[in-house]
């Protein structure tokens, strides 16, 4: 019986020293601080960006080290440092560098790597945009107009203001050239914001919108002279 006992025991000892060699590799997150997936990030056009990355530890390996790296940078933007190593949790701070860069949207991915796992991969743009963004409209717009009930197109004419990511619009939604609005642009969310006000020829407007490199999609309500809710396009 005891033989039955110092077997059974020796088994048990064997078994829990095996269950102990078991290494569990380091299992990790890459997040920003508000606790999300790398977002887009938004870069003047000559200029720097500070970024920081949070390499969080979940489970695993307290040892293993995590590797961060930027790849697919396009000629033009430079980052400082692209790799960064160290063991989560830590945080990953890098700087983007443009000088004269072309306005636009670039495709980058965030890789991690550690030991005995797979690779993460997180896409997603940097995005390039001007000194002031206004500047992307100014001069003549041809408008396309769906309103709730007619749909039509014209011709407005965008001017600048003196004040960044600001313009008016002559003639916004056709109501006539004895009109003009205000209009502010928030250059790293792609919106447009058109406060409540009288543009002229008796007409309120509010509203807003996003825009591209070439085009402003907004939708907005008109009410006095003119009653109509409507999504209008704006392009140059």
């Amino acid at each position: 019986m005891k033989k039955i006992i110092l077997l059974l025991l020796a088994v048990y000892s064997v078994a829990i020293s095996c269950k102990k060699s078991v290494r569990q590799p380091v299992s990790y997150s890459i997040e920003t601080e508000t606790g999300l997936v790398p977002q887009d990030v938004y870069l003047p056009h000559t200029g720097h960006k500070y970024v920081e990355l949070y390499v969080k530890f979940l489970t695993g390996s307290p040892t293993d080290s995590v590797t961060v790296e930027i790849t697919g940078l396009p000629e033009g933007i430079k980052v400082t440092p692209q790799k960064s190593t160290g063991l989560p949790t830590y945080y990953y701070k890098y700087v983007y560098s443009t000088e004269n860069m072309a306005i636009g949207t670039y495709p980058v991915t965030i890789v991690g790597t550690a030991a005995g796992t797979e690779p993460k991969k997180y896409n997603f743009n940097l995005v390039v945009i001007p000194a002031d963004c206004a500047s992307l409209f100014i001069g003549g717009l041809k408008g396309t107009n769906s309103c709730s009930a007619r749909d039509y197109n014209y011709n407005a004419t965008a001017e600048v203001t003196g004040t960044k990511n600001t313009m008016t619009i002559n003639n916004f939604g056709g109501y006539g050239t004895q009109t003009n609005m205000y209009v502010t642009l928030n250059c790293e969310q792609d919106s447009v914001y058109i406060g409540s006000q009288n543009i002229g020829n008796g007409i309120i407007v509010e509203g807003a919108g996003t825009f591209t490199n070439n085009k402003m999609v907004i939708t907005y309500t008109a009410t006095g002279t003119v009653y109509e809710t409507c999504t209008d396009t704006l392009s140059n």
